[in-house]
């Protein structure tokens, strides 16, 4: 089974347990991954989190089930995973612009979100510059956006608008060691396996009474070259990270580990912790 054959599988395993709950493990075994690396791999491919994708398929269905049949909505919240028909409601108001209770008395057109297919996309993509190296343990110091959801860039780039506006980044450089000039960390948070949220920061050497610390541990890091800046190009090579490289490397990514950006003068480095 190819790659995108198991990606496929996962999303066919996704259709048989709409009314189920769904376990993120088994679905990253389908793949042979991890809970952690299928989450990543499936946003960077589709733009929309495992768990959004989830939720719109259920209310899809329900939604066609709400107009064909005479199920109560009390039961079909219940069918479809909800804590409560006011949940239920909540949900569903929110992705079709009208009410459960509405929709059956009314013309209003419903709005599905179809099943995902993955298929392989032959394309050119530029060679990756990568080194492996081992960091030892060690104390960062900085400012952070907090707990914020995954898909958040807006609160990075104001992060960075703060730190140069206050001067906490001049701060940062000029105590660095003169080469890694400073870093950024993300740390993913997960609750039962699911990732929506997780944690930026900015990051240097030394402390200061106002900037909070992290620990990176000690690992083995896969390193790989940005050569600007930009955070366009950073996601971009997030992305062929996690899509292309690590599914089709000897690695595997070292779960609950921040991954590191190191910024350099003219150019940063994506640090993975992998084993």
């Amino acid at each position: 089974m190819n790659y995108f054959e198991s990606l496929n599988k996962v999303v066919e395993a996704i259709e048989e347990n709409l009314t189920n709950e769904i376990d993120y493990k088994e679905l990253a075994k389908i793949v042979g991954t991890s809970s952690y690396t299928l989450q990543r791999i499936f946003v960077f491919l589709t733009n929309i989190t495992l768990t959004e994708y989830i939720r719109k398929r259920r209310l899809s269905k329900a939604a066609e089930e709400l107009i064909s049949t005479d199920i109560k909505i009390i039961d079909l919240s219940i069918k479809y995973q909800y804590d409560s028909p006011i949940s239920f409601s909540n949900s569903f108001k929110k992705m079709h612009g009208i009410s459960p209770n509405n929709l059956r008395t009314s013309n209003t057109s419903i709005k599905i979100f179809p099943k995902i297919e993955f298929k392989p996309i032959f394309e050119t993509i530029d060679e990756l510059e990568y080194r492996v190296i081992e960091l030892e343990k060690q104390k960062l110091y900085g400012i952070t956006t907090g707990v914020i959801d995954r898909k958040d860039f807006k609160a990075i780039k104001e992060l960075f608008e703060k730190s140069r506006k206050e001067k906490i980044l001049d701060f940062i450089i000029d105590n660095s060691n003169g080469k890694q000039l400073y870093y950024g960390a993300i740390i993913d948070i997960y609750n039962n396996d699911i990732c929506n949220k997780k944690i930026y920061y900015i990051l240097g050497i030394k402390n200061r009474k106002d900037f909070i610390n992290i620990e990176i541990p000690e690992a083995t890091w896969a390193c790989f070259k940005v050569k600007n800046k930009e955070q366009k190009d950073i996601l971009r090579l997030y992305n062929t990270i996690y899509t292309k490289w690590l599914p089709s490397s000897k690695y595997t990514e070292i779960l609950n580990y921040p991954n590191l950006e190191i910024y350099y003068k003219n150019y940063c480095e994506i640090c993975i912790p992998v084993r």
